[in-house]
């Protein structure tokens, strides 16, 4: 069974930017034959570009950018960077040479594992850990490999991709999702592990209730209790002690004065 990486890292990537001022297409069609890149990431016109602690690798997005991924099962070599300046020329055909110029579209390779022989093959520009530049023909590419990445709150998007089940459980905590239903996302990705017999403990529900379980005892319990409706705090405890450390006249208030006499002649039967 082929399990789609691609799309799972183009959704992720969708979440993440989203609220950065850039839009995520999948799978982008460039031509009559359907030639799909596997993600297009373009600024949108309406908003500003947020780049403030962007994950590594994408500090330096233009208007256009165009990006290839390769999961742990693929290879990043000379053949993909061939395919991803393909890619690049028919991306401008389709748009418009005049409309697209081009110095506003980037190239990205991301790859689960060190491109040895890419690297050691073309001379690399170091950029930060774990991200690289190369020269081909006229295109700087620039080479983002998910395993050299530092595990920082800033990378935890591409930490999922990392295929290592403690850096995706590092991206489970530090995540913060941006969009409705993440955790459908996030369940699909665990299950496509699954499938590839790397072992993942949790659920994205399981990962949720362990962490506030962990975490629960650095809230004020005030914070916690305002999540909750008086019946569902109440629900479980016995009369006396919902009523413990209340005052006589809190303890009476709210009764009606016949009530209150009932229930002293009540109290007077009892001691009788």
């Amino acid at each position: 069974m082929r399990i789609n990486w691609h799309r799972l890292f183009g959704l992720l990537l969708m979440d993440y930017l989203s609220d950065r001022g850039f839009s995520v297409e999948l799978e982008k069609d460039l031509s009559l034959k359907r030639q799909f890149l596997d993600v297009v990431i373009i600024k949108q016109e309406d908003k500003e570009a947020n780049l403030l602690d962007i994950c590594d690798g994408f500090d330096n997005l233009a208007s256009h950018n165009l990006l290839s991924y390769k999961s742990k099962k693929e290879a990043l070599n000379f053949w993909a960077i061939e395919e991803l300046i393909g890619h690049y020329v028919n991306y401008r055909k389709v748009i418009g040479r005049r409309k697209v110029k081009g110095e506003d579209i980037r190239l990205y390779a991301v790859s689960t594992r060190y491109p040895v022989r890419l690297l050691s093959g073309v001379s690399t520009k170091k950029v930060v850990g774990g991200v690289y530049e190369i020269q081909i023909l006229s295109r700087m590419i620039r080479i983002i490999v998910l395993s050299r990445l530092p595990l920082a709150q800033r990378n935890a998007v591409l930490a999922f991709f990392s295929f290592d089940p403690e850096s995706v459980r590092f991206a489970l905590a530090n995540y913060k999702w941006h969009m409705d239903d993440g955790s459908t996302v996030i369940n699909q990705l665990l299950e496509k592990y699954s499938l590839e017999g790397i072992a993942m403990p949790y659920t994205m529900e399981q990962f949720q209730k362990d962490y506030i379980k962990s975490h629960i005892g650095v809230l004020n319990p005030e914070e916690v209790l305002s999540k909750f409706k008086a019946e569902e705090r109440l629900k479980g405890l016995k009369a006396e002690e919902r009523l413990k450390g209340l005052k006589a006249e809190e303890r009476l208030k709210g009764l009606k004065a016949e009530e209150i006499e009932f229930y002293l002649e009540k109290l007077k039967k009892r001691e009788n």
